[in-house]
């Protein structure tokens, strides 16, 4: 199911997404506006990981790997 909105925005922010369009960077606005939002949405999801591993580590439920040794050893470890 397809919704359509609409939206306001700024002459300068309207010529640039244009151009980037024209550009052919992107096929439509529409698709420059879906892919705007998916960014924004993954952009969410990084930043929740990122404070819930800080959370943990600062409650001493993570363990800190140094370097590619470390992180095979643990990998490796997982399947045992």
């Amino acid at each position: 199911m397809v919704t359509t909105i609409n939206i306001s925005l700024p002459k300068k922010l309207k010529e640039a997404a244009d151009a980037l369009v024209s550009g052919g960077e992107y096929a439509s606005f529409s698709d420059l506006a879906r892919s705007a939002i998916r960014e924004a949405v993954l952009e969410r999801r990084y930043k929740a990981m990122i404070e819930d591993a800080k959370r943990d580590e600062a409650l001493g439920l993570s363990t800190v790997l140094n370097g590619p040794k470390e992180i095979e050893d643990f990998v490796n470890s997982l399947g045992k």
